[in-house]
């Protein structure tokens, strides 16, 4: 009879033991996958925003080389209207000094 009556507490001890191993575990494990969806979530987010960035970035490099391109054809534009310029100021000067020999040769001939 103690043999039967410490078999049957030892059982129940152990049945429950393991009883209350397996419930903490199971939480434990609910906690880890939940743990695990949410740096899932974060991930997917992280990757959205990158690729999000990552576009804002390919139009601003695109944006960079159209202005890039933008200012070299202004920038030989600009060359242009200096070689103009200087052409324009030989002219202007060469012209006064026509005009100042002209006036001198009206003033001799009055």
């Amino acid at each position: 009879m103690f043999l039967e009556w410490s078999l049957i507490t030892i059982l129940s001890i152990l049945s429950l033991f393991l009883f209350l191993q397996v419930l903490f575990y199971k939480n434990l494990v609910e906690r880890e996958e939940k743990g695990i969806k949410a740096m899932k979530m974060t991930l997917r987010e992280a990757e959205t925003l990158i690729r999000k960035y990552q576009v804002q970035l390919q139009r601003s490099l695109g944006n960079v080389d159209l202005m890039t391109s933008e200012m070299m054809s202004i920038k030989n534009d600009l060359k242009g209207v200096k070689q103009s310029h200087a052409t324009l100021k030989f002219e202007k000067k060469r012209l006064e000094e026509e005009l100042i020999a002209l006036q001198n040769k009206i003033e001799a001939l009055t």
